[in-house]
């Protein structure tokens, strides 16, 4: 069932047919009790009445009277007798058995007569010397009580059918803001993505229309992004292409060989300066769109990814007493661009601490070099971004990588003012404990 309409249609249908038919059948239970007792009634009232009458004389008994023309089954449908004590019929109405309708005690009794059920009520006046019993047929009686009831589903059916027609209208009014959504979104261009606004028809789609402004936003940003990093990319290959070019052409055209040898070496630079290009540009793809699925984590020591490369500086780092819950070898990635990093600006001096345990652990990376002045601080981890007197030869991408790696971990990375002078590192959002006998 792919229509949302049909879908709350038959919901509501559903739902409103089990209200509805609860409803009706507890109309059914209680008019049937209701008529019962109301023809129960009608006996132990007739019976009386006989009986007062004659014990006061003013109605003399005639057996079998006649009854002037036809006369409707419901209004022959009480039948009265009376007996002497002595069992004796001295009067019955018409239509009524000559077989006595009920034993001779007082009260309600139910009787099978000629294969018929009757009710009856009889009332004895021992003072007269008689007991009056007036009776109906069951099946009459039950004829009666369905006439009651059909007159009551009846209505109940049509109003139900009726009710159908309004909820499958009320369904297709209430979703027409949602028809109107998918017209707007139709005609829109690919390439409009600005905010939708308002959504036509009330507030029950606002969540929907500012999830979809969001996601909107994200998709321009990426764009943004995308169309960027593009441009930057292109620059930054342009560079060591037009310093390969020019080398090359002067290799190719000088006679001087030590001029050959230095345009050489030259063009050697430029290839390692692309070859990191490159491997950055593939390295930041890769974390871009690969997000890190749990069970490829496990608890790794922390000390090796940030073993310096060389004797100097001098790093100062856990000795293997503390493990981080993280991919391998994408943490590796991030530890080893972070200490690129570091070793180009420290004078003397690395320090890797860990400040707390579990997922709250802060990792933190100081170096003594010059420092990030204040407003480049933020732009840190952009991509293709070097702070002011950064030294020749990179890219801007090491950091970038950093950051996009501890999100794609579920962290992130700050860059921070470090105590020792230059700048900080923080690891954000990985779990951190210490090592076990057993790790």
């Amino acid at each position: 069932m792919t229509s949302i309409r049909l879908r709350l249609f038959a919901i509501l249908a559903v739902v409103t047919a089990l209200v509805w038919g609860a409803a009706v059948v507890w109309v059914e239970v209680h008019t049937r009790h209701e008529v019962q007792r109301v023809l129960d009634r009608r006996l132990m009232e007739s019976a009386r009445m006989v009986s007062s009458l004659m014990r006061t004389g003013e109605m003399t008994p005639v057996a079998n009277p006649a009854l002037p023309g036809p006369v409707p089954a419901y209004e022959r449908q009480l039948s009265c007798q009376i007996w002497t004590m002595n069992g004796e019929l001295i009067a019955r109405s018409q239509n009524a058995p000559a077989e006595s309708l009920a034993p001779d005690e007082d009260g309600f009794s139910e009787r099978v007569i000629q294969g018929e059920l009757w009710r009856v009520y009889t009332v004895n006046v021992p003072e007269g010397g008689y007991r009056v019993m007036v009776g109906d047929s069951l099946t009459i009686r039950e004829h009666l009580v369905s006439s009651v009831v059909a007159g009551l589903l009846g209505p109940a059916a049509l109003g139900l059918a009726a009710l159908g027609v309004l909820i499958w209208w009320s369904v297709g009014a209430g979703l027409r803001p949602v028809r109107q959504m998918t017209r707007i979104l139709t005609e829109r261009d690919a390439d409009d993505l600005s905010p939708i606004g308002v959504a036509p028809g009330g507030s029950d789609l606002q969540p929907f229309v500012q999830s979809l402004d969001a996601l909107m936003d994200r998709v321009r940003a990426a764009r943004l992004r995308e169309t960027e990093f593009t441009a930057a990319a292109a620059h930054e290959l342009r560079t060591p292409l037009a310093g390969l070019r020019i080398q090359a052409q002067i290799a190719a055209a000088t006679a001087d060989e030590q001029t050959r040898r230095h345009a050489l070496e030259q063009i050697q630079v430029s290839v390692d300066r692309t070859a990191r290009l490159v491997a950055g540009l593939l390295a930041l793809a890769r974390e871009d769109v690969t997000a890190i699925d749990d069970r490829a984590k496990r608890w790794t020591g922390l000390a090796a990814p940030f073993q310096a490369q060389g004797p100097e500086p001098r790093l100062e780092a856990p000795q293997g007493g503390i493990e981080v819950f993280a991919e391998p070898d994408r943490f590796n990635l991030v530890a080893a661009n972070i200490m690129a990093n570091a070793q180009q600006f420290a004078r003397s001096r690395i320090r890797v601490s860990v400040e707390g345990e579990g997922p709250s652990a802060v990792i933190a990376i100081d170096d003594d070099g010059p420092g990030v002045a204040a407003a480049d601080l933020e732009r840190l981890g952009q991509r293709f971004f070097r702070p002011a007197g950064s030294p020749g030869g990179g890219s801007g991408l090491g950091l970038s990588i950093v950051a996009s790696a501890m999100k794609a971990h579920g962290g992130e990375v700050r860059f921070v003012p470090s105590r020792l002078g230059g700048l900080r590192v923080e690891l954000r959002g990985l779990p951190v404990r210490a090592r076990t006998e057993h790790s």
